[in-house]
């Protein structure tokens, strides 16, 4: 009789494990695009920062490697970002000192650029068959360095200064996203992220479209 009911219950029972799928986490791998936009300290010039303001877009990429459990996912990526200045925005801060002349003046060099790792949680919040929301929030490591900086009056360059020094710093992220499953695994992520740089905090807001392998 023992016996009998055991195997009843192992006949009922395997439909619902095979809805778990194999015991333990899965691993995937896969690439990704960045799209986001800059706010950092910038080199003081005569005693003020009129790059503080001037990185709007910029773009890069990365890798990603996904271990997923029944209800929690860990993602451990690492990506590359680059923004240039923007003139315009360069010349509208540079005119509270120099007043009309900041139109002449323009700016060469100066980019940014950030590499950094991270490691994030994701946690599925409305697991449908296509599309499956998500949050995600992590920790990691970014280092952020620019480029030399020429100003340039009138096709001739005034003043050469060093933008500020390299830094390593921690990093922190928290955002969401959404999980497409369209015969390849597509997602669509949004993180606000922030450097603990020296000073002054600098942020970023990367949109991430990615795919999983």
């Amino acid at each position: 009789m023992k016996k009998l009911l055991i195997c009843f219950a192992l006949v009922f029972a395997t439909p619902a494990f095979a809805q778990l799928g194999p015991i333990g986490p899965s691993l995937a791998f896969g690439v990704h695009a960045n799209f986001t936009n800059l706010n950092l300290p910038g080199p003081s010039v005569n005693g003020t920062s009129p790059l503080k303001d001037v990185y709007g877009g910029g773009y890069g990429g990365g890798a990603h490697v996904d271990i997923s459990f029944v209800t929690l996912g860990i993602r451990v990526s690492g990506d590359y970002f680059t923004f240039s200045p923007d003139n315009d925005k360069y010349r509208a801060a540079l005119a509270a000192l120099v007043g009309s002349a900041a139109s002449q003046f323009s700016l060469d060099g100066g980019r940014v650029s950030i590499f950094s790792g991270n490691v994030n949680a994701k946690m599925g919040v409305l697991p449908i068959p296509i599309i499956s929301p998500y949050l995600t929030g992590g920790i990691g490591l970014a280092r952020i360095s620019a480029d030399e900086t020429k100003v340039i009056y009138q096709g001739q360059p005034t003043k050469s200064f060093p933008s500020f020094s390299s830094e390593t710093k921690t990093s922190f992220n928290i955002g969401a996203g959404v999980d497409f499953k369209l015969g390849v695994d597509l997602f669509l992520e949004v993180k606000y992220t922030w450097i603990l740089t020296d000073n002054q905090t600098s942020t970023y807001v990367p949109v991430t479209i990615g795919v999983t392998f």
